[in-house]
């Protein structure tokens, strides 16, 4: 129904479908923007609907699909059954259900089965696509980092030349001796801040000190997701790890990054 493509008129059409039954009333508008339906924790909106249908302000819920609804399908089919239990009815307009109706479940069954598929599809081909990126040696999203920036035609990371003069400083007062605490307030003293224009602070010293990217090495998938859209883990082994050599052009040596390594691990055992 082209009347339900914008955001906009799927709400002026419930808002005249409501009104069209005398013996509704209108309770309001629960859309979670720019949000994947895959799960229901970061969908803010989603949480105060089911807030409010267990305070009993709510007797139907009325949505354009399932898909619109949820689409993780051990999510959806415990919602819904929490909802029957209430006496809450969800009415989806483009597979005319009304999961209150004796076939109801069975067909939501099926149906969110057939989204679940559909998501998992996705979720394989954006993984091939990543691998694809990373046998070729590139990041599957490139992202600016301090002391270097993505060039989208050479498709590889140039040298920020002011921000690789005080990554070179960070390296050699910390082989001089200094910590990072006194790196960090020394920087902050100058003016100097980070590519998003915050004080350098001691960890952040720290993971600089940590990025072998400043010797032209790109070490590839280090963190993964679990799932489709799912919690990103340090990755330990479970998948392969793509170490790119000469990747770019180096800000400091490997000897002297090898040499950092060999002091903050005596810190450590010290």
């Amino acid at each position: 129904m082209d009347l339900l493509q914008s955001l906009s008129n799927q709400v002026s059409y419930y808002n005249k479908l409501i009104q069209s039954h005398s013996d509704w009333e209108f309770k309001g508008v629960y859309i979670d923007k720019g949000v994947s339906c895959q799960t229901k924790h970061h969908r803010k909106e989603y949480q105060r609907l089911i807030q409010d249908c267990k305070n009993r302000e709510i007797d139907v819920i009325l949505t354009k699909s399932i898909s619109r609804f949820g689409r993780n399908t051990v999510e959806l089919l415990k919602t819904i059954r929490q909802l029957k239990q209430r006496n809450i009815a969800v009415r989806f307009e483009k597979e005319n259900i009304d999961t209150m109706t004796t076939d109801g479940e069975l067909l939501i069954t099926l149906l969110a089965s057939v989204a679940q598929e559909e998501t998992t599809s996705i979720s394989e081909n954006i993984r091939w696509r990543i691998k694809e990126r990373f046998e070729q040696g590139l990041p599957y999203r490139s992202q600016n980092m301090y002391g270097y920036r993505w060039d989208e035609k050479l498709e590889r990371y140039v040298i920020n030349e002011h921000e690789s003069l005080i990554i070179q400083h960070i390296f050699k007062s910390y082989l001089d001796g200094k910590t990072p605490a006194q790196i960090s307030k020394i920087l902050n003293h100058k003016g100097e801040t980070t590519r998003k224009g915050y004080a350098f602070t001691r960890s952040t010293i720290h993971k600089f000190l940590n990025q072998e990217v400043y010797t032209g090495q790109l070490i590839l998938q280090k963190t993964y997701h679990v799932g489709y859209k799912g919690k990103l883990i340090l990755n330990t082994g479970e998948r392969p790890r793509y170490i790119v050599e000469d990747a770019h052009e180096s800000i400091i040596s490997k000897e002297m990054f090898n040499e950092v390594q060999q002091v903050k691990a005596k810190e450590i055992y010290t």
